[in-house]
């Protein structure tokens, strides 16, 4: 199906009243093979969304569980003792790095610098054992330090603490340690400024390729905790101003969420919520989301990623288009948070060829779309655009069923 850029104009016009921005997470679900009569928290999701591991309290110890499915439709395997990570002290807040040969994990258990260290474990394979957590020492203070998570190279990693100076102490606060190679110790964490309040935060998850990052925090006006997320468009600039998930603002009872974590492509989320004590005072919960990500930076050696996620259109027509801005245009109520400028005609479902491809496609049986988009021209670098995505369907008035999110992206 190809949708001539000449005939889009027309297209928005007569769309005005249907068409309307829906990039949203779905109400979150109670994952059944994960949660326990006990508390169940700390999940963390893997980049491919098929490797969960969390924290439950059903022996009357915090310990490490997992579990594995073939695929996103496939059923959870029943979860599994990491006994080789777990210990007789608190033990939370696993990240398994994108390589599936690392894991990072927070525990109180003896030998650290402080009331909760950060330590990692390694194996050579993704089905060896994990060998013996070791302490990360340079990332530890004498404080208390804990929910790392990591970029998918693993030389940013970001954590909780109270300590190296927090601002707020006894208030924790998202810091974040770099290195040069995976071979060299972290340097000295410094504070993510732009995320810093007053308020304590409760977990935190950095998008494998360091572009996004989400992280709760304790709300006193509403006194629950709630779900931010903030982005940038390159990894050596600071985050944009965080903004709240309002459709997580309701999960759970009155406390909210405590824990998140999201897979590679932006399309599902794992959370654990606040529940009364007889279901075990914190569940794991599952979320789809529905609009447009992105993974990677358009460089001119390599192409960014764009997931289109809409799962209740698998199987249906989806395109792609590029902007300059996002100011917007109004349809009828409504508006498209994209430009509707030369080059929003010209990408519509074409993109930038031979430098994108999948700009028009199929939804797959997920009710996902993947597109790319490569930078073409040295002349560009540092170039902004607006990427958006439409699932289109020839039933729904003047074949337009939804629109995605505003998406920028960076030239490099």
């Amino acid at each position: 199906m190809r949708v001539s850029r000449f005939a889009l104009p027309c297209l928005l016009a007569l769309v005005a009243s249907y068409l309307s921005a829906q990039a949203n997470w779905s109400a979150p679900g109670l994952v059944g093979a994960f949660n326990t009569t006990a508390s169940d928290t700390g999940g963390h999701l893997s980049a491919d969304g098929l490797t969960a591991h969390w924290s439950s309290f059903i022996s009357s110890n915090w310990e490490f569980y997992s579990s594995t499915r073939p695929s996103r439709t496939s059923a959870w395997s029943a979860p599994t003792l990491e006994t080789a990570l777990s210990d007789p002290a608190v033990d939370n807040e696993p990240f398994l790095c994108a390589s599936g040969l690392t894991i990072y994990l927070a525990s109180q258990r003896a030998g650290g610098a402080g009331s909760c260290d950060i330590l990692r474990a390694t194996r050579p394979t993704p089905t060896s054992p994990w060998g013996t957590p070791t302490f990360v020492t340079e990332v530890n203070s004498t404080l208390a330090d804990s929910a790392p998570a990591l970029t998918e190279d693993e030389l940013e990693l970001y954590f909780l603490t109270t300590g190296w100076g927090a601002p707020f102490a006894p208030q924790n606060a998202i810091f974040v340690a770099t290195r040069a190679t995976t071979a060299l110790p972290f340097g000295t964490p410094t504070l993510v400024s732009v995320l810093s309040t007053p308020n304590t935060h409760r977990d935190v998850h950095i998008a494998p390729d360091g572009l996004s990052i989400l992280y709760t925090e304790f709300d006193p006006t509403r006194s629950r905790i709630r779900v931010w997320q903030a982005s940038r468009t390159n990894r050596a600039s600071p985050f944009n101003a965080p903004v709240v998930l309002p459709e997580f603002d309701t999960v759970g009872t009155a406390s909210g969420v405590f824990s998140i974590s999201i897979s590679r492509d932006g399309a599902e989320m794992l959370l654990a919520a606040g529940f009364a004590a007889a279901a075990g005072s914190q569940q794991l919960m599952a979320s789809r989301f529905t609009g447009l990500s992105g993974d990677g930076a358009p460089s001119l050696s390599s192409p960014m990623r764009l997931h289109v996620h809409d799962p209740a259109n698998a199987g249906r027509t989806y395109a792609l288009a590029l902007a300059l801005g996002n100011t917007g245009f109004p349809l009828g109520a409504r508006t498209v948070p994209i430009d509707g400028d030369a080059v929003f005609l010209m990408t519509f479902g074409v993109g930038l060829p031979p430098f994108s491809s999948g700009f028009l496609g199929v939804l797959d049986a997920e009710g996902q779309g993947l597109g790319t988009l490569q930078n073409p021209l040295a002349a560009l670098i540092g170039v902004h655009l607006w990427a958006g995505a439409f699932t289109l369907v020839a039933a729904a008035p003047f074949g337009v069923q939804t629109i995605s999110n505003a998406l920028e992206v960076e030239l490099q």
